[in-house]
């Protein structure tokens, strides 16, 4: 172990321990402890076998239970507790059992026997993880249980919790990449490769009350980015990094200068280090070899994150620990039963997945011998020489243990505490949990949780909680307000409004975000109002969250109160109508509570600034993730060409206006207005679909059960001519999927009825192109006669399969191709995959993109609008990821990829 640890260097007062070395533990990515201190971890001993990333699939992943016997601090013996598993990747030990997220699968497993084995008729597949195909750098990990009762992921946008046996699924933010962490208040922090730490500066969950609020990519509060800018001070030269020939990826010295393998992260929230390193951040930092550390404090709502650097004798300045050994590789960080921060180390010299290594790399690991990963795997412990270590956990196998055990300077028994006592329904323990005065600032904490889980929570007990001293229990006991059962409802309202005017920041928020979980009969929107038109950025969001199901009746009176209003109100009324735009395309009548916002508009008439701003905000909500074009009964006056406007007001208009349709509208989504000959045929066409495919078809085109799928975004209709005209032709027969329903009918050819000669379809299918707010090209006479005559010989229908075996062109194919950023080596690869398109880094995971606009995409963090030219590939890509916008060039060298499946539409 000495030897092993010469290789670090760390900071003033604090030595490395090894607790676990191979042969005992392989590429641990995740580990977490039962209460007697063991130490169960994840062995994904299939990753990259090799640096093409072959055999990756092959079952030899394991979960291992180590335990020390002896003592010492050092594990020193392994048990198999399962086996045959592929890329398993997170873990939590719970009373209820221990869960496995194994993708596809969230295992249960419990050791009925007693032998330190999950055995097969022991485990049960609880629900799905990681289960949507991604690069194993990208899927759901980390399964972090908070004080809230929930069970957070990183790299999703689930949570869960178990009621009884049963594991209940529930929507939360998307945070993160790998690892997760909480503080003493239940606030999350998570990160990605290149940013060392984000933070939720209040339960994020609020946010998504409201359609609006809940799809913006910006949130304002949550995903903070708290070390922006933060570099890498390491203890080597550094060649071996991924983009090590890229610029601004190394110093003139060699060593690493940005993030780029960040990988986990931990809270010390234990009592080893002392008071003052509690609630401080410990980072790894995976292809650096270094593990940072950022001293967090709080002021207001804001939390403010110092770097802690050390002096190196050599380079200056360096991580709080760093190491000479080009194979330490640090993939997350944890507390332990003992207080102090414990490291998982893969231990191995490539740590890049084949899906992103570029070419430097791969020559430097074939040069270095790097590419044989070895049976190798370390588990360290970072602990303070001046202060005692204690190995072995506190008992917590009685009652009194486990309510002594909320009081513990160290979180980690702390939790544990309060998990069984959750678990195991100690309803008897209700009357001292009740006693809160006994009970340290962080105890309450967990003391206030555990009776809101346990359904004890009384009036008595929160009104005391509401008026601590600490304002984090303060703001706990209002946001715990509304689980009261058979509450004085009256207390609750003047406690919440009371909170509004608190002098800490953190608990006015939690009391917005109160007011707007109040029952919708008892909420009070008036002040929810006033609070959102005079707060800052987080306040109004909070308030604005609170207004779901308001959002439609607030939206005149804001209007009308700010309509002769001036630039002060802009902002205001741009975001009240992002709010009521966005809840009107959820309400069960969108079209008509669309409507209803534009007719407010024109009935009031505001003033320029006010419309624009209103319009502005139309604009946003059009733009959300999750919406899309609303078919109106007719055309608004807000859109009346005849209507006098400013030009930059007709801009916005415009851009609007590509979100809505109506039936005649000869430019829906924007598209290119149809000639005068093609609307003819459109018009001929259409009368057409009436008199024929509307009986089965239906008049909107939606489909009728059992008979004819929809032809509404079917893929089949819009993707490409190939398909559309030899469907209407020839006819198609047996199974083929329709936006994700399959239909096993036929359809029968109409290439022989008169009534469908060239010009007949060509309308026809112009008016499919056209109708139900579709925006697609329309199709010629010359093209139908073209297939026509392609396929004159064939009497019988096309099947699916022959279809997409077709040479196509399809619409989306002039979006696909390589787009080039302003940073060097950096590429964004658009595919048109099935009915959709994906967006990448190279070969690297790929997102899927929304398409909500001619041009227009959404994606997971970001928002791709297409340069539009005349005809051909769009010549240029602007991406905006919320926190900035950057111009993407296309390739001169650029391929276009595609795959031709319209099983899922493009949206």
């Amino acid at each position: 172990a000495q030897d092993e640890a010469a290789t670090f260097l760390i900071a003033p007062d604090f030595r490395i321990e090894l607790v676990a070395s191979e042969p005992l533990i392989v590429d641990p990515v995740a580990m977490d402890w039962d209460d007697k201190g063991r130490l169960y971890v994840v062995e994904m001993r299939g990753y990259m076998p090799n640096i093409k990333g072959e055999g990756e699939d092959e079952p030899i992943g394991r979960i291992v239970l180590l335990d020390d016997t002896d003592g010492d601090g050092k594990m020193d013996k392994s048990t198999v507790y399962l086996d045959r598993l592929v890329l398993p990747r997170a873990i939590a030990v719970l009373p209820q059992g221990v869960l496995i997220g194994v993708p596809p699968d969230l295992l249960l497993c419990r050791d009925v026997n007693q032998d330190d084995a999950c055995d097969a008729d022991e485990r049960t597949i609880v629900g799905d993880y990681a289960a949507i195909p991604a690069n194993v750098e990208h899927a759901e990990n980390a399964l972090l249980p908070g004080i809230d009762g929930w069970i957070y992921n990183s790299k999703s946008a689930r949570r869960f919790r178990f009621q009884g046996e049963s594991l209940e699924v529930n929507e939360t933010l998307f945070r993160g990449q790998w690892g997760l962490a909480e503080d003493n208040e239940g606030n999350l922090f998570y990160n990605h490769n290149s940013a060392f730490m984000q933070a939720d500066l209040f339960p994020g969950e609020y946010a998504l009350r409201q359609p609006a609020t809940a799809a913006r990519i910006r949130k304002p509060g949550l995903a903070v980015d708290l070390t922006k800018g933060a570099e890498v001070y390491g203890a080597r030269v550094m060649p071996g990094l991924n983009r090590a020939i890229q610029p601004g990826t190394l110093r003139s010295n060699g060593r690493q200068l940005n993030p780029t393998g960040v990988s986990g992260l931990v809270i010390q929230r234990g009592d080893q280090y002392g008071k003052v390193f509690v609630g401080d951040a410990f980072i790894p930092e995976a292809a650096g070899a270094a593990v940072a550390h950022f001293a967090l404090s709080r002021q207001g709502l804001d939390f403010n994150a110092a770097h802690r650097l050390y002096k190196d004798d050599e380079h200056g300045l360096r991580e709080f620990l760093a190491s000479t050994d080009e194979r330490f590789r640090p993939v997350d960080a944890k507390v332990g039963p003992d207080g102090a921060v414990w490291i998982l180390d893969m231990y191995r010299g490539l740590i890049q997945h084949a899906d992103f290594v570029s070419d430097h790399l791969r020559a430097y690991v074939a040069s270095q011998g790097l590419e044989a990963p070895g049976a190798t795997g370390r588990i360290w412990r970072i602990v303070r020489n001046d202060r005692p270590i204690d190995y072995a956990p506190p008992p917590l196998d009685t009652r009194a243990s486990q309510l002594a055990g909320l009081n513990h300077p160290n979180a980690w028994v702390r939790s544990r505490a309060q998990r069984l006592l959750v678990a195991e329904q100690a309803v008897q323990s209700i009357p001292a949990l009740r006693r809160l005065e006994t009970f340290s600032e962080y105890g309450r904490h967990h003391a206030l949780w555990t009776l809101s889980l346990l359904n004890g929570l009384d009036l008595e007990t929160w009104q005391s909680a509401s008026t601590d001293e600490a304002p984090p229990i303060r703001a706990l006991a209002l946001r715990l307000g509304n689980t009261l059962p058979n509450t004085d409802r009256k207390a609750l309202l003047t406690a919440i409004q009371k909170g509004l005017t608190d002098p800490d920041a953190r608990v006015r928020l939690q009391a917005l975000h109160s007011l707007g979980d109040l029952p919708p009969s008892e909420r009070p929107v008036a002040q929810l109002l006033e609070n959102a038109r005079d707060g800052n950025a987080i306040e109004r969001q909070a308030a604005l969250s609170g207004l779901s199901g308001f959002e439609l009746t607030v939206f005149e009176p804001e209007i009308v109160a700010a309509k002769d209003a001036g630039s002060d109100k802009e902002d205001w009324i741009e975001s009240v109508a992002t709010t009521a735009y966005a809840a009107a395309l959820q309400d069960k009548d969108a079209p008509a509570a669309v409507a209803g916002l534009f007719e407010v508009i024109s009935r009031h008439e505001p003033k320029e600034l006010i419309r624009e701003a209103a319009l502005e905000g139309f604009l946003e909500a059009q733009q959300l993730p999750g919406a899309y074009r609303v078919v109106l009964g007719k055309s608004p006056r807000l859109f009346d060409p005849s209507l006098p406007e400013s030009e930059e007001r007709s801009a916005t208009a415009a851009q609007v206006r590509r979100g809505i349709t109506w039936p005649g509208d000869i430019r829906p989504g924007g598209a290119h207005p149809l000639s005068e000959e093609e609307e003819l045929l459109r018009v001929e066409g259409k009368n057409l679909f009436a008199a024929t495919c509307a009986s089965c078809h239906g008049e909107n085109g939606r489909g009728q059960p059992g008979v004819a799928p929809p032809l509404v975004r079917s893929p089949w209709v819009r993707d490409a001519d190939e398909w559309l005209v030899r469907i209407a032709l020839q006819g198609v027969r047996g199974k083929i999927d329709v936006r994700g329903e399959e239909w096993n009918l036929a359809m029968p050819g109409h290439g022989d009825d008169p009534r469908f000669d060239d010009r007949g379809l060509a309308g026809l299918l112009t008016h499919l192109r056209r109708a139900w707010g579709h925006a697609d090209l329309p199709v010629s006479i010359e093209r139908v006669r073209e297939i026509r005559e392609a396929t004159r010989e064939r009497r019988e229908a096309w099947t699916a399969p022959e279809l997409l075996a077709l040479p196509i062109t399809h619409r989306l194919d002039r979006f696909a191709g390589t787009y080039r950023v302003p940073v060097v080596g950096i590429e964004i690869v658009i595919r048109r995959e099935a009915s959709g398109l994906t967006i990448g880094r190279g070969t690297g995971a790929r997102g899927r993109l929304i398409e909500i606009g001619d041009g227009l995409f959404n994606g997971e963090g970001v928002q791709v609008r297409f340069e539009l030219g005349e005809a051909g590939p769009s010549p240029a890509a602007l991406l905006d990821t919320g926190d900035f916008e950057v111009e993407a060039k296309r390739s001169a060298a650029s391929s276009d990829t595609s795959s031709d499946d319209p099983s899922t539409p493009a949206g």
